[in-house]
C-alpha cells in the first residue's frame, strides 16, 4: 500500500515540478516526466460468456514514463496493467474466429508524442501485450489533452 500512495504522489508531483520549471523560464530544456493512472481500457473484440461480440472497458493501471528532448517531441515508455479476465476474438489468420482468453494482460510499447500546440498532443506506438496465456504485439494511436494546474 506505502508504494502504491509513492507512485501516486511521483505521478502526481513530477509532472508537476516539471511544469512549475517551465513556467518560469522562456526557454526549453529536455527533461524526464513519470505519470500514474487509473482508467479503463477499451476492447473493441470482447466476447460475452453467451458467445456474442460485445465491446469491452475494463479497469486498468498505468505507469508512463516519458523523456521530452524538444518542446515539441517526446519519447518514452507506457505500461498498462488490465486488472480483470475477459475473453476476446481472436483475428489471426488461422484463427477461424476462435476465443482468446486473457489474464491480466500487462501491457508495454515505446512510444512517440508530439504536441503541436499548448494543450494536445498526439502519440503513436508499439510494443507488446503480455500474459500468461500469450503475448500479443500492439499498436498504440492516441490523444491526450494536458492543462497545468
Amino acid at each position: 500500500m506505502r508504494f502504491l500512495i509513492l507512485l501516486m504522489i511521483a505521478g502526481v508531483s513530477v509532472p508537476y515540478l516539471v511544469s512549475a520549471k517551465e513556467d518560469s523560464h522562456d526557454s526549453f530544456s529536455p527533461h524526464h516526466t513519470l505519470g500514474f493512472m487509473i482508467s479503463h481500457t477499451q476492447v473493441s473484440q470482447g466476447v460475452q460468456t453467451n458467445g456474442n461480440k460485445k465491446w469491452l472497458s475494463l479497469p486498468s493501471w498505468a505507469l508512463n514514463y516519458n523523456y521530452k528532448f524538444s518542446p515539441k517531441w517526446a519519447i518514452g515508455l507506457h505500461n498498462d496493467i488490465i486488472v480483470e479476465d475477459f475473453v476476446v476474438q481472436e483475428h489471426l489468420k488461422n484463427s477461424g474466429g476462435e476465443t482468446l482468453e486473457r489474464s491480466y494482460p500487462v501491457a508495454s510499447a515505446v512510444m512517440a508524442s508530439y504536441k503541436p500546440g499548448k494543450y494536445f498532443s498526439f502519440i503513436l506506438g508499439a510494443g507488446g501485450e503480455f500474459a500468461h496465456t500469450g503475448n500479443l504485439f500492439l499498436i498504440r494511436i492516441g490523444a491526450e489533452y494536458s492543462y497545468h494546474i
